[in-house]
């Protein structure tokens, strides 16, 4: 049994990291948020932004060893850790179970269960959508316009997770994990932007309603790889 094994460990679902991303088809749509909003789901150490901007992508995703196909909805959210910046996730929803594995516990991703779905295209309008059980979370769109910068992205290969381990014993403490992801080998392979739109719908448990969203400051489509490394714990804790 190695380290980074998932149960039941005496047989895994799947393989350990690292996790090829063989092709990520995403549509991002970037927004202005609620500030005090942004504050609240902000896990400490973290530290938001200074601006009040967040993202949200639907993808279509190849990611081995755990799912071959699926469907990902998330929430990107620009942060920093002492002066170092990447992003951190405090939505995400994917459509299978071996994905929701992955992230969830192994890396500390706030990962649900969603809707398996299509990211649908007609002449350059692309749009996507997030459901659960067949009812309407969220959805966003974009026409195409132009190539779309690298530099330009609300993302890039920095990301940190807090990773929460929940005590099953109320006389025991739960355990807390700073973590830092750099994925490996993060390539462009194409990017166009444009006009976006997004709505929020039925939250479900999530605060997507509190997010807003307001004002559109970007909008991309573009298919991306990259690889999906351990992560690195920068710190842990008891709460």
């Amino acid at each position: 049994m190695g380290r980074g094994t998932l149960m039941p460990v005496w047989s895994p679902p799947f393989g350990t990291p690292p996790f090829p991303m063989l092709s990520a088809e995403l549509l991002l749509v970037e927004f202005e948020a609620d500030r005090a909003e942004i504050e609240r789901i902000t896990p400490a150490p973290l530290e938001p932004a200074a601006h009040d901007r967040l993202s949200v992508f639907v993808g279509r995703c190849s990611q081995l060893s755990h799912s071959l196909s699926y469907h990902e909805v998330a929430v990107i959210q620009p942060v920093q850790y002492q002066g170092r910046a990447g992003v951190t996730v405090p939505y995400i929803w994917t459509s299978t179970d071996t994905a929701l594995l992955a992230g969830r516990e192994l890396y500390g991703m706030p990962k649900m269960i969603c809707d398996d779905d299509q990211i649908r295209k007609h002449g350059n309008d692309v749009a996507g959508r997030l459901s659960r059980n067949g009812v309407l979370m969220a959805e966003l769109s974009m026409s195409i316009e132009r190539p779309g910068a690298f530099e330009s992205l609300p993302f890039g290969p920095e990301f940190t997770f807090v990773r929460h381990l929940p005590s099953p014993d109320p006389d025991w403490p739960d355990t807390k994990q700073l973590l830092w992801i750099s994925l490996e080998e993060f390539r462009m392979h194409s990017c166009w932007t444009g006009r976006g739109h997004v709505r929020f719908h039925h939250p479900f448990s999530s605060g997507l309603d509190r997010l807003g969203p307001g004002r559109v400051t970007g909008a991309w489509y573009g298919t991306f790889s990259w690889v999906l490394p351990w992560a690195k714990v920068l710190k842990e804790w008891k709460e």
